[in-house]
């Protein structure tokens, strides 16, 4: 049976990850998996969010901020796992959409902490009631037992990486 070209690359990358790299097994095929994973459902939210012209990034920071106003710039950037200066170039574009606020921290004026402003309580409602259909959509195929499961697993990961991270 011959396959479409999509079809034929998804097989491929599916079920011949050990033919790629026999010497990896498991471990190898398992963060591969995790990484297939991760971009399709990157890419999906990206287009979901292009809609309202925000970027998964933009998103992060208004959901975060939803939750925690008044993180300090800082604070922000050690959430998003991204550097100081990668957090102010996002920022300034958020502020120059009147999305959120910098005001400096009353405690040390150095530091600059954030605030939604009415526009971004606005749009980061908008785009939450977006990527809740895109997660409903990403774990319909899971029961509520494999999704508690998968929860804990990647929970665990994520502790394991944070415990062994050297960089």
């Amino acid at each position: 049976m011959v396959f479409p070209l999509n079809e034929r690359k998804t097989s491929f990358a599916n079920n011949h990850l050990s033919v790629l790299i026999p010497e990896a097994g498991l471990p190898r095929e398992n963060f591969l998996a995790i990484a297939r994973v991760y971009a399709l459902m990157t890419k999906r939210l990206d287009r979901a969010l292009r809609t309202i012209h925000l970027t998964i990034s933009q998103f992060e920071v208004l959901m975060i901020l939803r939750a925690m106003e008044g993180l300090s710039q800082q604070e922000m950037a050690e959430c998003l796992l991204v550097t100081k200066g990668n957090i102010c170039t996002l920022l300034r574009r958020m502020e120059k959409n009147k999305w959120v606020i910098r005001q400096r921290d009353s405690k040390d004026g150095r530091a600059r902490c954030l605030y939604l402003t009415p526009e971004g309580r606005q749009i980061v409602t908008k785009a939450a009631a977006l990527t809740l259909n895109q997660e409903k959509l990403l774990m319909k195929s899971l029961s509520v037992q494999e999704q508690q499961s998968l929860h804990e697993l990647l929970d665990h990961l994520e502790e394991s990486l944070r415990i062994n991270d050297t960089l």
